[in-house]
């Protein structure tokens, strides 16, 4: 199943408008991007960060805060390929790897971001 993802939970590695090709077979593991649906019945493709025997966590890359937990039923498919002008395995291990580093430090550059722009436009500088 192919799926054009809209939000902006999942940039920079996955941006608004990627084509994500999902499989419903094989069970997610660490730094996957999964579909499920959540408690509340929102969809959502984001990553998995955590899981045990019978729950899941995920958390989009751009996000602060992360999803769940939630039963491992409630995931529908693995994404196995972004697909686009450029195609790239997203179920290999270095894909998963680079997933989990993103999702990890992109937020925090973003706040780091945010924070000193204002300060730079304003002619601040930490003394």
């Amino acid at each position: 199943m192919r799926i054009r993802l809209s939000g902006w939970s999942m940039k920079p590695l996955v941006p608004s408008g990627s084509v994500l090709r999902f499989s419903g077979s094989g069970e997610p593991s660490l730094g996957d991007v999964v579909l499920a649906r959540l408690p509340n019945d929102a969809l959502v493709a984001h990553r998995v960060i955590a899981l045990d025997s019978d729950r899941i966590w995920t958390k989009g890359d751009a996000c602060r805060t992360a999803d769940g937990p939630f039963f491992r039923e409630s995931v529908i498919a693995r994404a196995v390929r972004l697909e686009g002008r450029i195609s790239l395995p997203l179920s290999n291990v270095w894909m998963r790897a680079l997933g989990l580093v993103v999702n990890r430090l992109y937020p925090r550059l973003v706040g780091v971001f945010r924070a000193l722009v204002p300060r730079l436009v304003r002619g601040e500088t930490s003394s």
